[in-house]
């Protein structure tokens, strides 16, 4: 799984070195960025302790997505993605990884959301909570 993820990043890494290497009519100091607050709140029998309230700053037009990966390259926190989901589903976050009775959801502004992560834009001040959920 790690040799997958690996590969992956590797792949985005290219992609974006490329891709959003910027140009002569788009500077990349022209680039809005906005602050969002973010929460992650781990199940206790992990003792892992909880994210609470850390701000973190992305481009205008990022999605919950972009600010968890954000957050994650910032503080050195591994997620883990399933690469064969459409959309994108996140399976782990920290080391916690989702099972076939709980996994990761996430709500903003204490609201659920029913986009995908990587759909749902978030704005200035907005305030994004993953927790790890048991359904059965």
């Amino acid at each position: 799984m790690k040799k997958v993820l690996v590969v992956l990043m590797t792949f985005v890494m290219v992609f974006a070195m490329t891709a959003c290497g910027g140009s002569a009519d788009t500077p990349a100091s022209d680039t809005v960025m906005i602050t969002v607050e973010i929460e992650i709140d781990y199940p206790d029998e992990t003792g892992a302790a909880d994210v609470e309230d850390v701000a973190v700053e992305v481009p205008e037009g990022s999605a919950v997505l972009d600010v968890l990966n954000a957050y994650a390259e910032a503080n050195g926190c591994e997620i883990v993605m399933d690469e064969n989901a459409t959309p994108p589903y996140v399976i782990g976050i920290g080391g916690v990884e989702a099972t076939d009775t709980a996994g990761w959801v996430y709500e903003v502004n204490d609201e659920m959301v029913m986009e995908s992560a990587d759909a749902c834009v978030v704005n200035a001040g907005d305030e994004i909570s993953w927790s790890f959920e048991t359904w059965m």
